[in-house]
């Protein structure tokens, strides 16, 4: 497998808040990667030092195996989204759930 290090452009961000989360959540994340992939439900949750933290939408299998529905797998994705998405939780510009 070839690799090659690509941009990766985050658009259309939506942020919601929870009134009352359990386990540290805040609420839930949307966005279009590459103006070519919808992602959604992704969980921003308050890690146990208090900063913000993004999880991604899994199930786990009887035996306890996680298997995530996506999910970031290269350093700027992931640096992409946090900023794309906790940035916008820092600006204020998220809205609260319904």
């Amino acid at each position: 497998m070839e690799s090659t290090s690509r941009q990766v452009e985050i658009s259309e961000v939506k942020v919601r808040l929870v009134d009352e989360g359990g386990d540290g959540l805040v609420g839930w994340a949307s966005c279009v990667v590459n103006g070519a992939l919808y992602l959604n439900n992704i969980a921003i949750r308050r890690g146990r030092s208090g900063e913000f933290v993004l999880t991604y939408p899994s199930k786990r299998s009887r035996s306890d195996q996680r298997y995530f529905y996506f999910n970031p797998i290269t350093r700027e994705a992931k640096r992409a989204l946090d900023e794309a998405i906790l940035g916008k939780l820092g600006r204020g510009e998220a809205t609260w759930r319904a």
